[in-house]
């Protein structure tokens, strides 16, 4: 009971939280994966893009854009390259990051087979989305469209930044299993009507959600100092399992006195 408890606490934020140790964003680019053996590798882990976007409209974007770098390890010609969608859309309210959304707002997803794949705040439907075929030098470079609807399904949403999170993998022509995936999600941050500033500020939030986390590339394991499960706090260790999986092992209650041990 006790490990369903931290595990059910950590689902919304434990995939942000592999990524503390990165320190470069670049943000505004596309997303540029290549392949080694069976692991996808990215330029980057959150990306940026904009509901208002002179291309997309209003509410619609097809940014950020897949370049793959081919120079660094190529894919597989006819294959595909995916997205899965991950847990839940969030949305930041000015204050902090929550799956409550203002008008029931949801964010589709038309892939390159014209499927949508809906994600909102209780998680996604559609399945995985395709990005595209993997052209015969081993690359690709297109683009995917996102949109924001709210309740009534009509193409509209509350001012505020939303996000997302993706597993990226690569297929067989027509097939959902995996022969190559990246270890560590993509996120992507969408704004809508916020100053920039202000959207920076909730991208920043989403990034270091957990200071203290660590994550050891050696031993795949994540450590984490505090979690809350039920009004109690833990220090915690996960071992990564691939496939973007993670097992508890360790978990320590932390007591008020060990708190301030560390203030």
């Amino acid at each position: 009971m006790l490990k369903k408890a931290i595990i059910s606490s950590l689902l919304l934020s434990s995939s942000f939280m592999t990524m503390a140790e990165e320190d470069n964003h670049l943000h505004e680019t596309d997303l540029q994966p290549w392949r080694i053996g069976a692991e996808i590798f990215l330029n980057d882990h959150i990306f940026e893009a904009d509901f208002g976007d002179l291309g997309g409209g209003a509410f619609a974007t097809d940014d950020p854009g897949i370049d793959s770098n081919v120079d660094n390890g190529a894919f597989e010609p006819g294959n595909w390259l995916q997205f899965q969608p991950l847990g839940q859309l969030q949305f930041w309210d000015g204050d902090e990051w929550t799956t409550t959304m203002p008008n029931g707002e949801y964010i589709n997803v038309l892939d390159a087979l014209d499927k949508t794949v809906r994600i909102d705040g209780n998680g996604t439907s559609g399945g995985a989305a395709v990005i595209g075929e993997i052209e015969a030098n081993g690359g690709i470079h297109t683009h995917i469209d996102f949109s924001l609807l709210d309740a009534s399904n009509n193409q509209n949403g509350s001012q505020g930044a939303y996000s997302v999170e993706l597993k990226l993998f690569e297929s067989a022509a027509n097939s959902d299993v995996s022969v190559s995936y990246a270890a560590k999600p993509v996120v992507i941050v969408f704004n809508q009507g916020l100053e920039e500033e202000e959207f920076e500020h909730a991208v920043e939030a989403l990034e270091h959600p957990h200071g203290a986390a660590e994550y050891n590339d050696m031993s795949g394991t994540l450590s984490i100092q505090e979690v809350e499960a039920f009004g109690i706090h833990y220090k915690v260790k996960l071992q990564n399992q691939g496939n973007f999986l993670f097992q508890l092992i360790e978990a320590e209650e932390v007591h008020e006195e060990d708190e301030h041990d560390h203030e």
